[in-house]
């Protein structure tokens, strides 16, 4: 069974697309429940083959602002205008201490 799941044609499948695609080559081994069980038990249910380790990112830097005007924060945004697909741009710019506008 670790052979097949190993196989180039498997290596990167889990074990829910792997026992659908042997079912249809015509070769039923065993259900996906025991295929995890078997890849669990020989540790290799976490990373497989092909696929892609999960990547680690750091989260967003976030801004403290103290007092007005150190850290400002924008939006763009489109208003309907008075014409049938015509479009007014809007930007904000934005005193994040104050929540005042400023240009």
């Amino acid at each position: 069974m670790l052979d097949t799941c190993n196989s180039e044609a498997f290596k990167s499948l889990p074990p829910s697309q792997l026992v659908p695609r042997l079912a249809d080559e015509g070769r039923y081994l065993a259900s996906a429940a025991s295929v995890y069980r078997i890849l669990r038990a020989a540790d290799q249910q976490h990373h497989r083959g092909g696929a892609k380790p999960p990547v680690h990112r750091q989260p967003p830097t976030s801004h403290c602002a103290r007092g007005p005007y150190e850290v400002w924060s924008w939006d763009t945004t489109w208003m309907p205008g008075p014409i049938r697909g015509g479009f007014f741009y809007h930007y904000l710019i934005l005193d994040i201490y104050s929540r005042k506008f400023v240009g």
